[in-house]
């Protein structure tokens, strides 16, 4: 069942704050988190589906559990979600396992060395992820995973040496659309840090990438980037980080191999406010689909009494694409009751499937309000535009929440959505209903 994720995990945060100790650590030791939620939800046209489908019914119960062990010198986190879901709807009744989270993180760090181990894996409805507005009215399961590590040593040294290895990997079930295909991913990068004084540190080094798509084409990528960088203290306030690249890539598609090879620079200047930051950067890819790209940005990033605000704005430049503004604005304010939050951006991205530029427009606004010393509601408003050569989306999203502290272990939350959505198929609409009661509790062996 798709939902309004951002705000749905928002107000299960909120849900966790009211209960006392929630998320709560102490240094040193081990802490347990148990887990239990049961939901009832209720959509119509779920998959925003032109014409509309008719309406689900589901009860879904989430089993949670959480890990922290900590010491002086590692951290380890362990995080579990799974759920059994009950549907009803139009095609009859089933019950089936979904929901399915994992997030694992250890760190250890001693002067001289550092080591960090990571691991994710979700697998849920393909648009309940909301990474890609054209893939929200997508049916079908996604299931990701990402692990990676990463070891850096010489620390306390003049010389030292980074290495790194991620591997991702996205896979779909049960999903008729073409343009949502089995992807892997492997990266790796090794560097030696040179520390020439307090106040420069350079670093060579290599990146490595090789990516598999399971399309038509069996699309393979391999891309090598070699590179040198400088970090460099100009004053007090100001730091200049230059990285200087180039990189060959090698694709092969039904057999074919095309190579191409271009620069991979990035330029910033971070000079310290005195309330918060400004930067510039400068950067410029090199990609097997779209070519070159060249960005420009400058930006401010500040923290207030009461807010905080990110705001950047750039042009970007592409080889097939043209030339673009981009920019996003972040504004938080905490109020006495509450926060209040407002997000706008645009960008530019490059569609592989279908070899044209995609520009994604966002702007939100969220509400939150403690209504008691145990309540709290929530609004929040999303309007998103996809504008592409192929398919212009628009997409606005209302909802409005409740939590509710019940005991000390036990809370409430309810809440009710409107969607609305218009493609190349038409003008879609979902409404969505949801309540959920929770217990969570803690464990200090």
């Amino acid at each position: 069942m798709r939902r309004s994720g951002q705000f749905f995990s928002g107000l299960c945060a909120l849900g966790a704050t009211l209960l006392p100790d929630a998320g709560l650590a102490q240094e040193g030791g081990v802490l347990l988190t148990f887990g239990i939620e049961n939901r009832l939800e209720i959509n119509r046209n779920d998959s925003l589906s032109v014409p509309a489908l008719g309406t689900e019914i589901g009860n879904v119960t989430l089993l949670s559990f959480g890990l922290v062990s900590q010491t002086a010198l590692d951290r380890l986190t362990l995080d579990v979600t799974g759920g059994v879901i009950a549907l009803n709807d139009d095609t009859g009744s089933n019950i089936d396992f979904g929901r399915t989270a994992l997030t694992f993180g250890y760190r250890r760090e001693v002067p001289a060395a550092v080591l960090d181990l990571s691991a994710e894996y979700r697998s849920d409805d393909v648009g309940s992820f909301g990474d890609d507005l054209a893939a929200v009215d997508a049916t079908g399961t996604r299931s990701d995973l990402a692990l990676s590590a990463r070891l850096e040593t010489g620390r306390t040294s003049v010389v030292g040496l980074a290495a790194g290895l991620a591997y991702d990997q996205t896979d779909f079930t049960n999903s008729s659309d073409p343009d949502l295909v089995d992807t892997n991913e492997w990266r790796a990068d090794v560097a030696a840090v040179l520390r020439f004084s307090e106040i420069a540190t350079g670093r060579v080094g290599l990146r490595f990438r090789q990516r598999e798509e399971k399309d038509l084409g069996a699309t393979t990528t391999d891309a090598r980037t070699v590179f040198a960088g400088l970090d460099y203290a100009v004053s007090e306030r100001a730091d200049l980080s230059v990285e200087l690249g180039y990189t060959d890539i090698e694709t092969e598609e039904f057999g074919i191999i095309d190579r191409t090879r271009g620069p991979d620079v990035r330029l910033q200047l971070s000079y310290d406010m005195p309330v918060g930051t400004a930067f510039a950067l400068l950067s410029v890819t090199t990609d097997a689909d779209e070519g070159q790209r060249e960005t420009f940005e400058i930006g401010r990033d500040l923290v207030t009494g009461r807010d905080t605000i990110s705001a950047r704005l750039g042009v970007t430049r592409g080889d097939r694409t043209g030339t673009d503004l981009i920019g996003a604005l972040d504004w938080t304010r905490v109020l006495p009751d509450g926060s209040f939050g407002l997000s706008v951006a645009r960008s530019v991205a490059y569609d592989t499937g279908d070899d044209v530029s995609v520009t994604a427009s966002t702007f939100s606004l969220n509400w939150t309000k403690n209504i008691s010393e145990t309540s709290t509601i929530l609004f929040d408003v999303a309007f998103e535009i996809s504008d592409s050569p192929i398919e212009r989306i628009e997409q606005i999203s209302l909802d409005a929440g409740l939590t509710h502290r019940l005991t000390e272990n036990w809370g409430l939350s309810s809440g009710v959505g409107y969607t609305v959505r218009r493609d190349a198929d038409g003008r879609a609409e979902s409404p969505s209903i949801f309540v959920s009661i929770s217990r969570n509790f803690q464990i200090r062996p």
